[in-house]
């Protein structure tokens, strides 16, 4: 009975991440004063529904084992090592244990199907960069491309590209382009790409799930953000607000990269602007809630 109260809580709490949660979370206005805790809290989010729906699921499938959840989940292993997996197997069992089953795979998919494929689109692109771009002394550290209108983004991965435009070296004055390289610089040293992956393979397949629709929009203004945070480490701000505002309506980048003015322009100049920008207090309340929610599924499993 324990383990079916248990999978009950996990079950809710799984539903309240991934629906009401995500909601608020995406409303929120404090996030943009510490948008890399944010981050962490998206993920924590997300990494907590899945995990959580995962555990029920397992939790109702060991019940029948009468051993707790530890030895049951090492009986349920045994019995798939030995190849009996559905022996004594009941309805409620069958039903968790095609929840956790689903859950996993379903996951596991799609993300490994985005992987692939992002990584050979960045690959393709990465191919004719290297034989399109040159290097510019202008623009220090970023691959020119002789493109008449402005523009600047970051080619994610293992050898990641920043690459800006002819246009934007026209459009931008000498301080701007400096700080706009920077920007980009950010999304490559904060690896921004990986964290956006898991996120965008779950928009067509899971878009019924409010996490699956919110966070992806919401963690990618949070990147830009951070990586704006980054540039104005090295550069004055207004720099950077700009040199956006310039560039506001840039050629579109790649849909495999990240570009300097490609989300929500105007929240970020506004931001830029603003003095007093962070909040270590917001930042420290998000971390500890991130932590709460990971640690909140193995937790009630292992208890």
């Amino acid at each position: 009975m324990r383990l079916y109260l248990v999978a009950a809580g996990l079950l809710g709490l799984s539903v309240t991440c991934l629906g009401p949660g995500s909601s608020w979370l995406a409303a929120a206005r404090w996030t943009s004063r510490a948008p890399r805790a944010a981050v962490v809290l998206w993920q924590a989010i997300g990494v907590t529904g899945a995990v959580a729906a995962i555990g029920a699921g397992l939790a109702v499938a060991v019940v029948r084992f009468g051993v707790g959840f530890r030895a049951g989940l090492g009986d349920l292993a045994a019995g798939l090592v030995d190849g009996h997996p559905l022996s004594g197997l009941g309805l409620p069992d069958a039903l968790g244990l095609t929840l956790a089953a689903d859950v996993a795979i379903v996951l596991a998919t799609v993300v490994a199907i985005t992987m692939v494929r992002t990584v050979r689109a960045r690959a393709r692109h990465r191919r004719v960069l290297d034989l399109v771009g040159i290097g510019s002394e202008e623009a220090a550290g970023a691959l020119l491309l002789d493109h008449p209108k402005a523009t600047a983004y970051c080619l994610p991965g293992i050898r990641p590209r920043i690459v800006v435009s002819a246009g934007a070296l026209r459009l931008l004055h000498s301080s701007e382009l400096a700080a706009v390289i920077e920007h980009e610089r950010g999304h490559a040293c904060e690896h921004h790409g990986l964290v956006m992956l898991p996120l965008t393979s779950l928009v067509e397949p899971l878009r019924w799930i409010p996490y699956a629709r919110l966070a992806p929009t919401a963690v990618g203004l949070l990147l830009e953000m951070a990586a704006d945070d980054y540039s104005a480490r090295q550069h004055d701000r207004h720099d950077l607000a700009r040199a956006l505002v310039r560039m506001g309506t840039a050629m579109a980048a790649p849909e495999c990269a990240f570009a300097a003015a490609g989300i929500s322009v105007p929240a970020r100049v506004q931001r830029l602007l603003t003095e007093d920008t962070t909040s270590r207090a917001a930042a420290t309340a998000a971390v500890c809630a991130a932590s709460v929610l990971l640690l909140a599924p193995f937790a009630a499993l292992l208890a």
